[in-house]
């Protein structure tokens, strides 16, 4: 299930601001957003939203395409193969894992 919380770290930058300078407006303004698991805190995407003066699904929607915009920055330079090439890789891999 996809997850309406952040960490910490994530929350700052979404709203682009240094982890400790968020953490201080956090525990001053929006302290029912923010969650503890563990010795972590995890920020509601609501209360981000709500910090932001914009839509849960604005915001989700934000985070989602720029998350694919990484993963696609991080096999940019990834080797590609054809359909019949990469069959052929495919095996050999198959071949390597059962030795």
């Amino acid at each position: 299930m996809f997850q309406l919380t952040l960490d910490l770290k994530s929350s700052a930058e979404i709203v682009g601001l240094d982890e400790q300078v968020f953490l201080k407006i956090l525990e001053k303004q929006h302290s029912a957003g923010v969650f503890k698991s563990g010795n972590k805190l995890r920020v509601s995407v609501f209360t981000l939203a709500q910090m932001l003066n914009t839509k849960p699904e604005i915001l989700l929607e934000f985070i989602e395409d720029y998350t694919l915009g990484r993963m696609m920055e991080e096999v940019e330079g990834d080797e590609t193969f054809g359909r019949k090439e990469g069959w052929q890789v495919y095996q050999t891999y198959l071949e390597q894992s059962q030795e």
